[in-house]
């Protein structure tokens, strides 16, 4: 009897199972051609998919993405990430984060809100791709101080794109990046125009930006903004990566130097206090950069590539 029992249940199991993904059949209309309830049906098909009777493989080489995604999320106070496929031609990787950066920033923008933006090779290929998408009573904000010498990944030069393409006011901080000395830092941050772009900067509901590296080829070395000799000073006190000109070790903490107290932006301390923080990087040399920045949680959302994010897991 018991035997039989089952015979009856699992032919029940696996007809519903049939109708359902294989013929498309909702699970309204299975309770109705078999005469039980929707709750029946239900619970039918979690049956079937829990036995292992159904088995749902999705044909995507993304879905090796989706899996990085997760193990991010996992390992770190994220509360969305993004990975991409590595494209074979590492050239194009930023122009690649770019695109995909660019859509998700359009996603999440509004009306009303205060939008950081950072600076950097990634960020200026984001801005390439920024459709028109008007807002009302909404501005862009630079995080960080501007350069002497105009570059298309410069702070001016990158939110003044995304403020053109949201059609919306931007607003600069009308001070170098990183001042003489911090004397002269204190001064200029105490200017009127200096000291409410970065109120305003620290109020930001979103921001968008890069993560740079501690080497000799970082874009803070080549803009001329840190000397190499600095930079070599900064990674001899643990330096892996910054955020807006401000370093961090491998544990995400800011690194206690005399450059540091010159910067002129908002701090990494500033940047916990946004309600989203977009960190968009990738690249063999950015690895270390991006797991002290998550270790510090400095952002919550993360976009970059499978083979980075392999390289951060690790």
């Amino acid at each position: 009897m018991n035997r039989i029992r089952r015979l009856v249940e699992s032919d029940l199991v696996s007809r519903i199972a049939w109708l359902y993904f294989m013929k498309g059949h909702t699970q309204r209309d299975i309770s109705e051609m078999l005469g039980l309830s929707r709750m029946q049906v239900q619970r039918s098909i979690s049956k079937s998919k829990t036995t292992g009777l159904v088995q749902i493989q999705i044909v995507d080489p993304l879905t090796t993405c989706f899996e990085k995604e997760d193990k991010l999320k996992t390992h770190f106070p994220l509360t969305d990430v993004v990975v991409i496929p590595t494209p074979d031609d590492k050239a194009k990787l930023k122009e690649s984060l770019g695109k995909i950066a660019a859509s998700y920033l359009l996603r999440k923008v509004r009306d009303n809100q205060v939008i950081g933006v950072g600076w950097g090779t990634t960020l200026h290929e984001i801005t390439k791709f920024v459709s028109r998408k008007p807002l009302t009573d909404s501005h862009v904000v630079s995080l960080i101080g501007g350069w002497t010498k105009r570059a298309d990944e410069s702070p001016f030069e990158v939110a003044g794109k995304v403020a053109n393409a949201l059609n919306i006011d931007c607003y600069y901080i009308s001070a170098p990046a990183v001042a003489d000395s911090p004397r002269s830092r204190s001064i200029i941050a105490s200017e009127t125009s200096v000291n409410q772009t970065l109120k305003m900067a620290r109020k930001s509901d979103l921001a968008i930006l890069g993560i740079g590296d501690a080497s000799e080829d970082s874009s803070l070395v080549e803009a001329g903004i840190v000397s190499p000799e600095e930079i070599k000073q900064l990674r001899d006190m643990g330096a892996v990566g910054d955020i807006c000109a401000q370093f961090f070790n491998q544990e995400g903490v800011a690194v206690e130097s005399g450059y540091m107290k010159r910067v002129i932006g908002v701090s990494l301390e500033d940047l916990k206090k946004i309600g989203m923080v977009i960190g968009v990087a990738g690249g063999e040399n950015k690895k270390e950069a991006i797991r002290g920045a998550l270790r510090g949680g400095y952002l919550n959302v993360l976009i970059t590539d499978e083979e980075t994010a392999m390289g951060i897991l690790s």
